[in-house]
């Protein structure tokens, strides 16, 4: 057996981006903070604030990409996925000259498959939740 899933809470860093594939699948990005605090050995507390990449595929998050703005409360849920590009840095050389290098970049993003919204809101207190359905659910 395998198991490749990822679970965050955390606070939306910049608004959710929805763009297009060239198929028409819409691809909805943001970034999420997570939060850790202890104490260490002076008894003085720390916190370190990790930043996680989120992208989603389908439909139901790009209708709620709306309400993915920073600062938004939000759960997260899916697969780790890594991935890797080749990207170009001009480096100087000299006064006036630079040389062009092309690096591979690491891609590490959270692919969901399940977002909740976890803000409050003033009436309800009702809570929106986005989600695609497994290849299994899809109806035919």
């Amino acid at each position: 057996m395998n198991l490749n899933q990822l679970s965050i809470i955390g606070f939306v860093g910049k608004h959710a981006e929805t763009k297009q594939l060239p198929n028409g699948t819409p691809v909805t990005k943001f970034s999420v903070a997570t939060k850790r605090s202890w104490k260490d050995d002076n008894d003085t507390w720390q916190q370190k604030t990790q930043w996680h990449n989120v992208v989603a595929f389908g439909k139901s998050f790009a209708q709620v990409a709306d309400r993915l703005v920073k600062g938004a409360h939000a759960f997260v849920q899916g697969e780790l996925a890594t991935g890797e590009y080749d990207r170009t840095v001009r480096v100087p050389i000299g006064k006036d000259k630079t040389v062009e290098h092309t690096i591979p970049q690491l891609v590490v993003e959270l692919k969901a498959d399940t977002i909740r919204i976890l803000n409050r809101s003033t009436g309800s207190g009702e809570q929106s939740e986005a989600s695609e359905p497994a290849v299994d659910e899809v109806p035919h």
